[in-house]
C-alpha cells in the first residue's frame, strides 16, 4: 500500500487511522461507485446518517454492547461512541418514518466514512484490521423471515457476483441457529448450492447474536488467512428494539425482520484482498489491479523533448474516451520509463520515438499478458474500452505530466 502510494499510517492520529494518497482515494472511489450502483439496481435507497451516537439510548446501547470492549468512544461531556457501522442511523430513520406492507421490503444504503471499532493496537494491520474504515451498509427490511429468505438469496448472488467482478476467490462459512436451521434445511442447501464449492456450514445450539442467520464470504491472503469481505445477516432483534413498525394487510403493527448486507465487505479490505492476490499470484502472472481500478490504465513514455507534442495529441484523444492516461516526459532513459510503468504496475504502456510520430502506430505492452501489440490509438482505446466495460470510472486524480508530480513517500 505504500509503495503503490495507496495509503499509510498517519502517526499524527489514532493508531489504525490512514491517510489516503490521490491512487488510493481514486480506488476506493471507484469501488465505493461500483458498491452504489450495484445496491441501486437492487432498490435500494441512499441515505447519509451521522458518526456519533449516544450510549444513553437504550436501544442503541444494548445493540453496541454486543461489541463489548470494541467500542470506540469519544471524551465528551456525553456517553458519545462512534458508530462501528451504519445500522444506527438506518434504524433510526425507518424507526422515524411511517411504513405499510405495500413499502416492503424496504431497502436503505449508507457508505460509511467512516466507520469505527477499537481494535486492540496489536491487531491493527495495514488494510486488513482498522480502527477507522470505508463500509458500504445495505439494509432491507422485510415483512418476516418467511419474507427475508427471497431477498437473502438476491443478496447471495449480488455478493457471489462482487467476487467475479473483482476476479477474487471466496471461501464460504454460512451460519444458522439450529431451530432456523431445521425449519429452514433446504432453503440453506439451495443457498449453499450458488456458491459451487464447498462450503462451511455451522449451526448454532440457540441464538446469541442479533442474527439467526448469516453467511460470510472471506478473501485469502498469502499466508493462507482469511480476510472477511461480503456478509448477509438476518437480524430479528433490531426491529423490536428500536421500534421499527409497520401497518400489516391485516391492520395491526408489526415488526420487520432486517437484512444486513455488505456487498464487498469494508473498501479497504477489498484493496486489502487485491494486492494479497498480487502476491498469491506472483509466480504465474505480472501483479496488478484490475484495469478498471488501475489509477493509471494508459501510459506514454516520450523518447525525446521532440516526441511530447505527439504524445499529448495521442494522450488527449485517449482521455477524451474516458481513460486514465498520462505521459511520461521526464528527462531520463527510455528504459528507466519503462520499468517505472512496471514497477507502477501499468496495464498498457507505449513508447512514443520518431517512427510513431512518422507512422501513428504504436507498440503497445500488455501488462496483463507481457504481450506486445501493434495497434494505432483507436484499437488500444477500444481495447481498454472493452477491459472495462460495465464498471465504473473516474478521471485521472493527477498531473497528467509526470514531471510536475509530487512523490508522495
Amino acid at each position: 500500500m505504500r509503495e503503490k502510494e495507496i495509503c499509510d499510517y498517519e502517526i499524527a492520529s489514532d493508531v489504525g487511522n490512514l491517510k489516503w494518497f490521490p491512487k488510493g482515494r481514486l480506488v476506493r472511489d471507484l469501488l465505493s461507485d461500483y458498491v452504489y450502483n450495484l445496491v441501486v439496481e437492487q432498490g435500494a435507497m441512499p441515505i447519509e446518517t451521522p458518526i456519533f451516537y449516544d450510549l444513553e439510548n437504550d436501544a442503541i446501547n444494548t445493540h453496541a454492547a454486543k461489541f463489548g470492549e470494541r467500542q470506540y468512544k469519544t471524551d465528551t461531556k456525553k456517553n458519545l461512541m462512534l458508530r462501528f457501522a451504519c445500522c444506527f442511523g438506518a434504524f433510526r430513520v425507518m424507526a422515524d418514518s411511517f411504513l405499510t406492507w405495500r413499502n416492503l421490503p424496504a431497502k436503505l444504503y449508507e457508505l460509511s466514512t467512516y466507520s469505527f471499532r477499537f481494535e486492540k493496537k496489536g491487531e491493527v494491520v495495514g488494510l486488513k484490521r482498522l480502527r477507522a474504515f470505508t463500509m458500504p451498509d445495505f439494509h432491507s427490511f422485510c415483512a418476516d423471515v418467511p419474507a427475508s429468505l427471497e431477498e437473502f438469496s438476491k443478496q447471495t448472488d449480488m455478493c457471489i457476483q462482487t467476487g467475479v467482478d473483482l476476479d477474487v476467490n471466496y471461501e464460504v462459512i454460512f451460519r444458522a441457529t439450529q431451530d432456523f436451521f431445521d425449519e429452514n434445511e433446504d432453503w440453506m442447501y439451495s443457498i449453499g448450492e450458488k456458491i459451487g464449492k464447498p462450503v462451511l456450514l455451522e449451526v448454532l445450539p440457540e441464538r446469541k447474536h442479533y442474527w439467526v442467520c448469516k453467511i460470510d464470504f472471506a478473501a485469502i491472503d498469502y499466508l493462507g488467512r482469511p480476510i472477511e469481505n461480503p456478509t448477509v445477516q438476518i437480524d430479528v432483534e433490531s426491529g423490536k428494539r428500536f421500534d421499527i413498525t409497520y401497518l400489516g394487510e391485516d391492520g395491526e403493527e408489526h415488526y420487520p425482520t432486517i437484512l444486513h448486507c455488505s456487498p464487498t465487505g469494508s473498501i479497504e479490505r477489498v484493496i486489502c484482498s487485491l494486492l494479497e492476490k498480487t502476491a498469491i499470484e506472483l509466480d504465474e502472472k505480472a501483479p496488478m489491479l484490475p484495469a478498471w481500478l488501475s489509477p493509471v490504465q494508459v501510459r506514454v513514455i516520450t523518447v525525446g523533448e521532440s516526441h511530447k507534442a505527439f504524445a499529448n495529441e495521442l494522450s488527449n484523444k485517449i482521455s477524451a474516451a474516458n481513460i486514465r492516461v498520462d505521459v511520461d516526459d521526464r528527462d531520463e532513459s527510455v528504459g528507466k520509463k519503462i520499468r517505472n510503468a512496471a514497477t507502477e504496475w501499468i496495464p498498457y504502456t507505449f513508447v512514443v520515438g520518431d517512427n510513431e510520430v512518422e507512422s501513428g502506430n504504436l507498440t503497445v505492452t500488455v501488462r496483463e499478458t507481457g504481450e506486445k501489440v501493434d495497434m494505432n490509438v483507436d484499437e488500444l482505446i477500444e481495447v481498454v474500452k472493452e477491459a472495462t466495460k460495465g464498471m465504473p470510472y473516474r478521471g485521472l486524480p493527477l498531473p497528467k505530466d509526470i514531471s510536475r508530480r509530487i512523490n508522495f513517500q
